[in-house]
């Protein structure tokens, strides 16, 4: 009985110190420090913060165990306990390529906005360094290694948390995961972890914020090849070397790029003491036609099959078999980012209709909230655009969400919204549709295709070259459209309603005016909605301090 008795505490200790484990820590620094966000040059904003550069167990890409690092930056008011915490934001960080640009050693970057920004959210953000930076420099990074840095991320959150709680840190009620460019593409692989091999872990996020990433890295490197050009040709180098040195590719490099970058990919890359803009302008090329040798650009060569075959083994989606459809995402991508097509992002959204979800642009009507309507904005200045429907977003939740739902009054506003909302939003700018309808169409023909549902498909085929010149002078085409409206969760009935909106006479108009302005919302109702302009506008403003202008009142719904 006695060793029975034994036995079972032991097995009970092994499993007590397995948990402690999973979520032990190691605290590097812990210090207040006065965290600051620059953006040109010019401090926007600053806040004191508890800084907190800490240690933890995780995994490599071959599974190794890996002691990673990570930073958790908590605002003072929160420490002390004179603001109550609203929750926890885990950053998967974007591309880059120097030690000193890793979380844990540079805290004055986009992250930093989320705490420094006007409306002082409050917040604990919470950062993995990802092996290769920080505690791990001695590794090379795994660039795009999607699941790898997802544990990273998943892992640090665990520790964070354990730490956290160990110095009387609230958590708060609230928990989100985001991230732009490759944190877009790695806060969409945290995601699926939650959803298997983390899946009893306890995590439980409120919304993923995805923006910019490419999704489809197998697609996305095939769509590079195919154009021949990158604005970002150093990323699809650091690409090719994290695969190369983690999963065992065989290449040789200088049968692999040309020259100058065949002979420095360890200056450059592997020492991890450029910073990316430095490393392109290096390669001396946006063209990957002279970047790569001539094998990659022939999809029948052995060497670009295998390393298509890796990239679509390590795929997002083909590895993600059911995806929780309870779960709430933000995906936002610009149509003209020249860094991260936008086909490789918006791939994602049919694949996700076919799980289950429902995209829509209205944030929170539906679990999928999307934007693939910003455009001619490149990659950088859209991150702008993502951070600040982002911050908005979490800034709201706390009056949006609460006692385990979304709030009732905010929920009547958005379940019957539609593209009329659209119609009268663009009317507002001073774009006035009925108006260009009756211009290009002669009254006589607008009463024959007022006449039935045929006449109105008629009458659209007849607006096609007008709609056509419109779209060319924005950089866009009716295929570009078609995708934004489908994207966005605009059905051709929805289409046809406009339609017949746009056909009113004019002793309508006045009517459907009336009905459309005059909604029985309640106060309750109209404060978070005048709430979210009013953030939108404050953010905006301020990345106009820094010389960021983005005119973010066409991007907002």
């Amino acid at each position: 009985m006695k060793k029975i008795v034994l036995m079972m505490l032991l097995m009970l200790s092994c499993v007590l110190m397995t948990e402690a484990q999973e979520a032990s820590y190691k605290i590097i620094i812990e210090k207040d420090s006065t965290l600051k966000y620059k953006l040109s040059g010019i401090t926007l904003g600053s806040r004191e913060v508890r800084y907190i550069v800490y240690e933890y167990q995780s995994k490599d890409p071959k599974g190794n165990p890996a002691t990673i690092s990570g930073v958790i930056l908590a605002p003072l008011e929160i420490v002390k306990g004179t603001v109550p915490s609203d929750g926890i934001l885990l950053y998967n960080h974007y591309t880059i390529s120097a030690l000193d640009e890793a979380p844990s050693s540079d805290i004055d970057r986009l992250s930093g906005a989320f705490i420094c920004n006007p409306l002082k959210p409050n917040y604990v953000l919470v950062m993995s360094d990802y092996i290769g930076f920080g505690s791990s420099k001695d590794k090379p990074q795994a660039y795009l290694c999607g699941d790898t840095n997802a544990r990273n991320s998943l892992d640090g959150l665990l520790a964070a948390k354990a730490l956290m709680k160990d110095k009387g840190i609230p958590e708060g009620r609230f928990l989100f995961n985001m991230g732009y460019s490759q944190g877009g593409t790695e806060s969409m692989f945290v995601a699926k972890l939650c959803d298997t091999e983390y899946k009893d872990k306890g995590i439980t996020f409120d919304k993923t914020f995805s923006g910019g990433g490419p999704l489809d890295i197998e697609k996305a490197y095939t769509e590079y090849v195919r154009i021949g050009y990158c604005d970002f040709v150093g990323a699809i180098a650091q690409l090719i070397i994290a695969y190369n040195e983690w999963y065992g590719l065989g290449l040789d490099y200088h049968d692999t790029f040309q020259e100058p970058l065949a002979s420095h990919v360890q200056e450059w890359f592997l020492d991890k003491k450029l910073h990316m803009p430095q490393i392109t302008k290096n390669i001396g090329t946006d063209s990957l036609i002279r970047m790569l040798t001539p094998t990659y650009f022939n999809v029948e060569s052995e060497v670009a099959k295998s390393l298509r075959k890796m990239l679509r083994e390590k795929s997002l989606m083909d590895t993600w078999t059911n995806p929780d459809t309870t779960r709430k995402y933000f995906l936002l991508h610009s149509r003209h980012d020249r860094y991260v097509p936008v086909e490789t992002g918006r791939v994602i959204i049919p694949w996700m209709k076919e799980k289950g979800f429902k995209p829509s642009i209205v944030p929170g009507k539906t679990n999928l909230q999307t934007n693939t309507v910003v455009f001619k904005l490149n990659h950088d200045p859209a991150a702008i655009v993502w951070f600040i429907q982002t911050a908005v977003a979490i800034q709201l939740w706390p009056a949006l969400y609460y006692e385990g739902g979304q709030n009732r009054y905010y929920h009547n506003v958005v379940k019957d919204l539609n593209i009329m909302k659209v119609i009268k939003t663009l009317e507002s700018w001073g774009i006035d549709l009925r108006k260009i309808i009756n211009i290009k169409l002669a009254p006589e023909q607008i009463e024959a295709h007022r006449a039935n549902r045929a006449g109105i498909l008629a009458m659209l085929m007849n607006l096609v070259p007008s709609i056509k010149d419109a779209l060319a002078k924005v950089d866009l085409t009716p295929e570009d459209a078609e995708e934004m409206l489908e994207d966005a969760g605009i059905t051709v009935e929805d289409v046809m309603q406009v339609v017949a909106y746009l056909l009113t006479s004019p002793s309508s108009v006045q009517e459907a005016d009336s009905v459309l302005s005059v909604y029985p919302f309640s106060e309750d109702v109209e404060a978070p909605v005048q709430l979210m302009q009013l953030y939108e506008q404050t953010l905006a403003g301020w990345f106009m301090l820094g010389g960021i202008n983005v005119e973010y009142e066409k991007w907002g719904w």
